[in-house]
């Protein structure tokens, strides 16, 4: 193997580990591990489907740019984490994340 192809997958694997280490940076720990008995039906619909934990992960950096850029507040991450903490089915949190998903397109910043 050449140089350049051992360089090229190092730095390949590297920021493949940097961005599974930031990938669930988010409120909700879906480590199994780590599994909170107090985590609510929502969050464990969240941490067993990979569509609802990759959908809910760019909630969250979209959360987190958009409280950074000042066009959301705490007030409304609370109220949808809230709104997403009472749903017990998948339908239900279908819905929470195309509601926010509207609501975040009204907020953005120009």
């Amino acid at each position: 193997m050449t140089r350049i192809v051992r360089i090229a997958l190092h730095t390949l694997a590297s920021a493949s580990l940097m961005f599974l280490s930031t990938a669930h940076a988010t409120d909700i720990d879906c480590d199994p591990s780590a599994t909170a008995a107090n985590a609510t039906q929502a969050q464990r619909l969240i941490c067993e489907s990979a569509l609802f934990s990759m959908g809910y992960q760019r909630i969250y950096a979209d959360q987190q740019r958009l409280l950074k850029a000042r066009a959301i507040t705490d007030a409304d991450i609370a109220a949808f984490r809230k709104k997403r903490d009472r749903c017990d089915s998948a339908s239900c949190l279908d819905t929470v994340f195309r509601e926010w998903n509207a609501f975040a397109s009204r907020a953005r910043v120009p």
